[in-house]
């Protein structure tokens, strides 16, 4: 009786850790729901030269080349010279959105090359964009 009450529960065990498989059945999320995917226009913005001081900004251009609604969730600046303001509604397959970032470069001399995070449901979830400038002094 207690070997018949061990191998119920280790098939039992065995058929709850299949369930949770990776490679079992598609959850909810996944290809059934289909994916985002972002396609850049361009994803480095040459600003040139500019004199410190000046504010610039430049509109980086995309479309959801995906089967699902896009969500931009973030755009993280990797200084605190650098904005960007995010579409606040889904971008459906298809359709193009925008990200507009601004830069000021007060206290900013020479080559500079600045880094925005995209946070999103595409994959990858992380995208990268970049600002490159040669600031002058005035």
């Amino acid at each position: 009786m207690r070997a018949c009450i061990r191998l119920l529960m280790l098939a039992l065990t065995g058929l709850w850790m299949a369930c949770g498989s990776p490679s079992g059945t598609p959850q909810a999320g996944s290809e059934l729901q289909g994916q985002a995917k972002i396609s850049w226009k361009d994803t480095l913005a040459n600003l040139g030269t500019i004199k410190e001081g000046d504010d610039v900004t430049y509109t980086f251009t995309f479309k959801n080349t995906g089967s699902a609604d896009l969500q931009i969730r973030q755009a993280i600046p990797s200084c605190g010279c650098t904005i960007a303001a995010i579409p606040g509604e889904p971008i459906h397959p298809g359709q193009q959105g925008h990200i507009v970032v601004h830069f000021h470069s007060a206290g900013q001399a020479g080559e500079q090359t600045k880094q925005i995070t995209i946070v999103s449901n595409a994959h990858p979830e992380k995208q990268f964009l970049y600002l490159k400038a040669r600031i002058i002094q005035q």
